[in-house]
């Protein structure tokens, strides 16, 4: 077993493509995306079009969710966006791949006894299991969720959602890669385990460097990969309808 987890792609087709030749120079084929493919950045259609021709499977994400169901809990930057990629995707949803890619969409995907979901083993599909200020300081609350969400795991878990890469056992041990200088994670028989592979499209753990993670079912290993994001950027700026603090955030990974 050897697959790339990518999570939170966001439509930056810059980011998204970088990561795509990070992978194939790994020599991995197998990919598998947990979620947020489109939403916010300005290259939906592109994004999902690139996503089938690399053969990736594709998990429904609350921004997927979105488009097709009114949703409430987004603050007001991220339903505009929300409101324009709807357009987009309207407008081109006579195209084959764009149909295809959203029926082909699945809650969550099951392999070997791993869970690969976008929220949380438990199915809530915008559940932040782990956020930023959870890293110093797992409270009680946030040990509770996890303890039920562990429950619905059987071996390893892969979550996105949050956009902050980490590995989190059973008994709580809570890492971010960067403090173990992205090195290889060895993954321990018998402790569960969720994972968190990161953003490809917009980190947010203060490095704008696109995230994903490699599993080959022993071990997980987080990568960044530098990307153009003035690139991405100068076409966000393009579109009126996409607010300044979108593209903002991209440069800081905020």
């Amino acid at each position: 077993m050897l697959q790339a987890i990518i999570a939170d792609v966001h439509s930056n087709l810059e980011a998204f493509t970088a990561v795509l030749d990070d992978i194939k120079a790994q020599g991995i084929t197998e990919i598998i995306s947990l979620g947020d493919l489109v939403g916010y950045g300005p290259n939906p259609v592109e994004c999902i079009v690139k996503s089938l021709e690399n053969n990736v499977i594709n998990i429904y994400g609350n921004h997927e969710l979105a488009l097709f169901k009114d949703k409430t809990n987004f603050n007001p930057t991220a339903q505009r966006a929300i409101n324009w990629t709807k357009e987009v995707i309207n407008y081109n949803k006579r195209h084959p791949q764009v149909k295809h890619f959203f029926d082909s969409l699945q809650y969550e995907y099951k392999k070997d006894g791993i869970i690969y979901t976008h929220g949380s083993p438990r199915g809530e599909i915008d559940e932040y299991v782990i956020k930023k200020d959870d890293f110093f300081n797992l409270t009680p609350e946030v040990k509770m969720s996890l303890k039920y969400n562990f429950e619905l795991v059987e071996t390893i878990g892969f979550v996105g959602h949050t956009h902050i890469p980490y590995v989190c056992t059973s008994d709580f041990y809570l890492v971010h890669p960067e403090w173990q200088n992205y090195e290889t994670y060895p993954l321990l028989l018998g402790t569960k385990t969720l994972i968190n592979p990161g953003s490809v499209g917009q980190p947010r753990d203060g490095d704008p460097r696109a995230c994903y993670a490699i599993f080959d079912g022993a071990t997980v290993i987080h990568r960044r990969v530098i990307y153009d994001i003035e690139k991405t950027v100068t076409t966000m700026q393009s579109l009126m309808t996409l607010d300044k603090s979108l593209w903002i955030r991209l440069r800081k990974g905020t």
